[in-house]
């Protein structure tokens, strides 16, 4: 972790939040922000204060694709107890987007984990465009783990080596996702580049529009996916990280994990 910076772990889409509660207290020197955009969910879990009763009723009316996590059905209220852990009710899109054109959070924080818990993966073809690795906020979520290393001195990065983590019970969505991801990095693109764009036009929403131009200076190693259901079952420490991490274990599904590191390219 960057000592000179808070270290923040994303848990984005993280439902009732009890996810966001167990990164607290696995990584206790970080700050853990679980973001979800249904108050439906956070408010099962009795740390998260509802501020704006109104939410409620907007929140239904919100249903942005690629931030549709997977509803946790369970009528159990996790309680945060660890003051390292924030939940916010926010659309996932518009908080990448806040994090990576605020000069405040670069200059305070640094973006150590993030994590993508069983989004949905929206299974039928139709649907492709709503997965995570397929919606155009992909751009945001891969900016997010590069942010700061694109400025970055050196050739090698000090990186937690799995810097994005993402779950599922569908092995072929990981796949995909990984394609995505080297993707993404043929592509090239930096968050310098779209961040300057962002904020010099004088487009009301240029980011949306933006495109990759020039070679990115990182690349992206993902490893997996990996079966974890038997790494958790053999490992009594390891708590399933949600309740459908839970429902899935205990009807002996198959559970993935798919690793993303992030590496400067030492190109010239």
């Amino acid at each position: 972790p960057d000592a000179s910076k808070v270290n923040v772990i994303l848990d984005s889409g993280c439902g009732t939040g009890k996810s966001s509660v167990i990164l607290g207290e696995m990584y206790p020197n970080c700050v853990v922000i679980g973001v979800d955009q249904s108050i439906a969910r956070l408010s099962r879990n009795k740390s998260y204060q509802q501020s704006d009763d109104s939410e409620e009723t907007d929140s239904k009316k919100d249903k942005s694709v690629h931030t549709d996590i997977q509803e946790n059905n369970s009528n159990n209220q996790d309680t945060n107890q660890n003051d390292n852990v924030l939940l916010l009710r926010a659309e996932l899109s518009d908080f990448w987007k806040c994090c990576l054109s605020s000069t405040q959070w670069q200059e305070r924080a640094s973006i150590y984990k993030h994590f993508l818990l069983y989004p949905n993966p929206y299974p039928k073809k139709s649907r492709l465009k709503s997965r995570f690795y397929a919606h155009p906020a992909f751009p945001l979520l891969m900016m997010t783990i590069m942010m700061d290393n694109d400025t970055s001195d050196g050739d090698v990065l000090s990186t937690e080596e799995d810097k994005l983590v993402v779950r599922s019970n569908w092995e072929g969505y990981l796949n995909e996702f990984k394609s995505a991801v080297g993707i993404w990095q043929d592509c090239g693109g930096t968050f310098s580049e779209w961040k300057k764009t962002y904020l010099e036009s004088d487009i009301p929403d240029p980011a949306d529009g933006w495109h990759p131009t020039n070679e990115s200076p990182v690349k992206f190693e993902s490893s997996g996916p990996n079966r974890m259901d038997t790494i958790i079952k053999d490992d009594p420490s390891l708590l399933p990280m949600t309740n459908f991490e839970a429902k899935y274990l205990e009807s002996g599904e198959s559970i993935y994990e798919l690793n993303t590191s992030v590496v400067r390219s030492t190109e010239s």
